[in-house]
């Protein structure tokens, strides 16, 4: 949460922010994506920060989770289990049924887990990207996973978030535009409606995608995240640097358009910071300077909108 102030008209208008504000902390800490202890207090002052409103979570033992439990008076939490599937071979869109079967164990496991704490989204992404003669029947393996983690989510009250990533670029996985998206998640919301959308900022260059194109799809959205994709040698790559970092595509005016959008299709939900230390570089600088974009781009969206 935070206020921040224009002048139109010669009159100074102050505004608050009008979406809660979240963070990755398994990105902004990647340490996080190798071990479930010890998080609390990494996480410490982010905790402690009324700047942010949800800190997104991957794996948390029981006894971490006791403390971050205690915070819940003025923080929401949601997972993300975008890990699993990038880097430890997790594939809920595999065509070898027992891989399949194998992926949506885990993933039962870990909504199961954040139901009994009371944690309402869990974030995950598609598998590989096939050969090109097996995308169709990639993607209805994937819906067929959906469905059945819908189906188990819907136990404990747990919305699945789909997040797109690029399928040519970096990451490479199966489901990247927003029609390919939108495509599964009606088939899966045709059974069950705690599925939605998670569109990344960060993902936009390597997609071809503008924040303009979420109009078509506004029914479907639930989870925003804001970030930078990097171009280096002619390559882009998802490696979500902070901003104003050498490479780093979006700034103040990408985000302020996507808050344009945001406020024009009346999305409801959170907006979190996806953004990663490079080498060398400290978490604090990087959380500082996206705050600071966050703040400007709002005063943007302000002085377009009432100027």
């Amino acid at each position: 949460m935070f206020y921040t102030s224009i002048y139109a008209k010669d009159v100074e208008l102050v505004s608050k922010f009008p979406w809660k504000i979240g963070i990755v902390g398994f990105m902004v800490y990647p340490e996080l994506q190798r071990t479930n202890t010890g998080v609390a207090e990494k996480l410490k002052s982010i905790l402690d920060d009324r700047f942010f409103d949800l800190i997104e979570l991957y794996d948390v033992s029981d006894e971490d989770w006791e403390i971050l439990e205690k915070y819940r008076y003025r923080v929401d939490f949601s997972i993300g289990v975008q890990p699993d599937i990038l880097a430890k071979g997790v594939n809920p869109s595999s065509l070898d049924e027992s891989e399949r079967i194998k992926a949506i164990e885990v993933l039962k496991n870990k909504i199961r887990i954040a139901g009994e704490r009371g944690i309402r989204y869990l974030a995950l992404c598609s598998g590989p990207f096939p050969d090109s003669n097996l995308v169709e029947k990639a993607k209805k393996a994937l819906v067929n996973t959906l469905v059945e983690l819908a189906s188990h989510a819907s136990k404990y009250g747990v919305t699945i978030l789909l997040e797109s990533f690029d399928t040519k670029w970096d990451r490479k996985r199966l489901i990247g535009s927003l029609a390919d998206a939108s495509e599964i998640l009606e088939k899966v919301k045709a059974r069950y409606n705690n599925v939605a959308l998670l569109w990344d900022l960060s993902h936009g260059p390597l997609l071809d995608e503008k924040p303009e194109m979420l109009s078509k799809y506004r029914d479907l959205i639930g989870h925003i995240h804001i970030g930078c994709a990097k171009s280096i040698d002619g390559k882009l790559l998802d490696t979500h640097p902070g901003f104003y970092r050498p490479g780093a595509i979006n700034d103040e005016r990408d985000v302020a358009r996507l808050l344009e959008i945001l406020y024009d299709i009346e999305y409801k939900g959170a907006i979190s910071f996806e953004v990663r230390p490079e080498e060398g570089q400290d978490p604090r600088e990087v959380l500082a300077t996206a705050k600071s974009v966050l703040v400007r781009a709002y005063q943007i969206f302000l002085e377009r909108r009432l100027s």
